[in-house]
């Protein structure tokens, strides 16, 4: 029989599925459990529930044939959680500083294929394995039986010991050097080692001492009693049975042998519950448990409530699984909530921005800030620059940061160090303060005294104007739109639409990360406020419209200027993969009860859009949803 045929029967409730899955496992994993706790019964404890784990989830294996390491996977997570509930301590913090460090797990010289037969007594591998055992420490015994002994991935084994991969290889690193030390010690103590390498050697002491204790019975009598427990747990889990008496009463009828094993089931641990009431099998599998017990069915009845227990048994596994379902269901529509566009409220603004800086605030790092964030972030000349755009005009406008003046000598001007930082918070982690001044920076350096920040002023010929004319935020990024004008004597002046995008810092609140410049009309120089060509077409919807797919995980938005001119902006939230396209919108006739607007590219390969616009709900609607009835997937403002 092979695996897949097995479980293919223990789904289908055959005792012979359940009987060779365990026959073919239960000694090589509980000479492994027993390595893991060290301990008779502990080992017994971990076998008996990884089985009960195992074949209660029979039905998420997928690949059948694999059902050995499987359950080692799960023999080992048992034998952990059980380890980590006895001691606390030992998996809450581990190997700090190895996280931090790049390992690579090399068995070196260690060749574990060429292990030579050795000639050891039953009493010399005992005190062989004893001694190399205890050279490592909880964390590494485990992770050299994953690894070497069940072939677990490194990448399985972190995920089973709750770590990183690095830990993991190094804790493998460590067990190798300690398996060495001490076989190093065991020679000068006497032993003769061959000198085969420690590793190698462990784990052939390992499989020699497991031979021995098959060979002694010891490995059939643990499993024979793990066995009566595990499918005791099996059939009787849930139900009601207390004692071997109140299991000998209600089996009334039974034989004595069939009633004596019953009570023995009831006897041992893992079997739940007092006696239940007598009952029919519904299933092929509670006649098959009660086989494996060795319970009395005649014409389909039996003398415990089993099909009763096994039919709640499932009822309660189907709840916890659509409960399951249920929560991880929750955890999405938050996590997508999460992701959706809200619109930023003037209000807003102070408890999203970085130096919860109000709009007007922000507007004017918007004005006089960076014009836009390099790659490379920014130079010393470029803050001194910056901060002196921020500062100098503020004492002529009455902008966001507070002026003291002049010094003493009427050299350099002041201004409060505090406004300061907090705008330099929207943009950079620079922060002015006594620590970091001094005439290393440009342009003369600059010097805290105090509340005052003091630096020689240049003046700005730059009258400069930033209107935010939409933003929206989720929980990854912030878009803020916003129109920008710069008026200029002997200089060029313009205005322009920009887009600033700002990510979340440490504390969750929104730094500008990036600043593009989506049109840019030229002004006046004359009249720096006025511009030279009124470009404004009428009938066009403006402003920032925002589309979310109900499937797919598409984001877009548009922002349509006066002008004409449209920018769209495209992200697919499943893979961040994102687009920037510019168009030109044309307004056509009247058709589905709205009008007809066309987007066109610069380029031929740019996508055409037809929308139909209704000025009712100021929304648009793709002309191809509107013909197909899907009237609700609309581009909202």
């Amino acid at each position: 029989m092979t695996y897949t045929e097995a479980i293919d029967l223990a789904r289908a409730g055959e005792e012979r599925g359940y009987g060779f899955l365990y026959e073919k496992t239960y000694k090589s994993k509980y000479y492994l459990a027993l390595q893991y706790m060290k301990n008779e019964e502990e080992a017994e404890d971990v076998l008996q529930e990884a089985y009960i784990k195992a074949f209660s989830k029979l039905d998420t294996l997928e690949n059948p044939e694999a059902f050995q390491g499987w359950l080692g996977m799960i023999v080992a997570n048992t034998a952990k959680n059980m380890l980590a509930k006895k001691r606390p301590l030992l998996f809450s913090d581990l190997a700090v500083d190895d996280e931090g460090e790049q390992f690579e797990y090399q068995i070196e010289d260690d060749n574990l294929e060429v292990q030579p037969e050795l000639s050891y007594t039953r009493q010399e591998t005992k005190e062989l394995v004893h001694e190399l055992i205890d050279s490592l420490s909880e964390e590494q015994r485990l992770c050299v039986l994953m690894f070497h002994i069940e072939g677990i991935p490194i990448s399985e084994i972190a995920r089973t010991m709750e770590c990183s991969e690095n830990t993991v290889k190094s804790r493998l690193n460590y067990g190798r050097k300690n398996l060495r030390m001490k076989a190093e010690d065991l020679q000068k103590k006497g032993y003769k080692l061959y000198s085969v390498a420690p590793l190698p050697l462990f784990l052939m002491l390992l499989r020699s001492e497991e031979k021995y204790l098959a060979a002694e019975g010891i490995l059939s009598a643990a499993g024979k009693l793990v066995a009566e427990q595990v499918f005791a747990s099996l059939t009787f889990e849930g139900a009601t049975l207390a004692t071997a008496e109140a299991a000998k009463e209600t089996a009334k009828g039974v034989s004595g042998e069939a009633a004596k094993t019953a009570g023995s089931a009831a006897k041992a641990k893992g079997a739940l519950g007092a006696a239940g009431k007598a009952g029919i099998f519904h299933t092929t599998a509670g006649k098959a448990a009660a086989i494996v017990l060795g319970i009395c069915v005649t014409g389909g009845a039996t003398f415990f409530g089993v099909s009763q227990v096994m039919e709640a048994r499932q009822e309660a596994k189907e709840a916890e699984v659509q409960e399951e379902i249920a929560q991880q269901k929750e955890k999405e529509k938050k996590e997508e909530q999460a992701k959706e566009p809200k619109e930023v409220k003037d209000s807003d603004y102070s408890s999203l921005i970085a130096g919860n800086l109000t709009k007007e605030e922000l507007e004017y790092v918007l004005s006089y800030g960076p014009e836009e964030i390099p790659n490379g972030g920014f130079s010393r000349e470029d803050y001194m620059r910056i901060l002196n755009t921020l500062c100098e005009p503020s004492s002529r406008t009455g902008g966001a940061v507070r002026d003291y003046g002049y010094n003493d000598d009427y050299e350099a001007a002041m201004f409060s160090v505090e406004d300061v930082n907090r705008l330099f918070e929207s943009f950079s982690d620079l922060q002015f303060t006594k620590e970091n001044e001094g005439e290393q920076w440009p342009y003369g350096g600059f010097n805290v005294d105090g509340e005052k920040i003091i630096f020689t002023a240049a003046t700005e010929n730059h009258a400069r104007e930033a209107t935010i004319t939409s933003a929206e935020y989720n929980s990854e990024e912030m878009k803020l739109y916003y129109t920008y004008s710069r008026g200029a004597y002997g200089d060029e002046s313009y205005i322009a639409e920009k887009k600033a995008i700002l990510k979340p810092n440490s504390e969750g609140l929104f730094k500008i990360v990036s600043i593009e410049e989506i049109s840019r009309e030229a002004l006046d120089d004359s009249h720096p406020t006025q511009r030279k060509k009124e470009t404004v077409k009428e009938d066009i919807p403006t402003g920032l419209y925002s589309y979310v797919a109900p499937v797919g995980g598409l984001r877009a938005s548009m922002t349509i200027q006066s002008s004409g001119a449209v920018k769209m902006d495209t992200m697919m939230s499943g893979t961040g993969e994102q687009d920037s396209i510019s168009y030109t919108i044309q307004k056509g006739s009247e058709a589905y009860g709205g009008v007809l607007y066309t987007l066109k590219g610069k380029s031929s390969a740019d996508p055409v859009w037809e929308f139909v616009y209704y000025k009712d709900g100021d929304y648009f609607i793709e002309k191809a949803n509107v013909e197909e009835g899907m009237t609700d997937l609309k581009w909202i403002k």
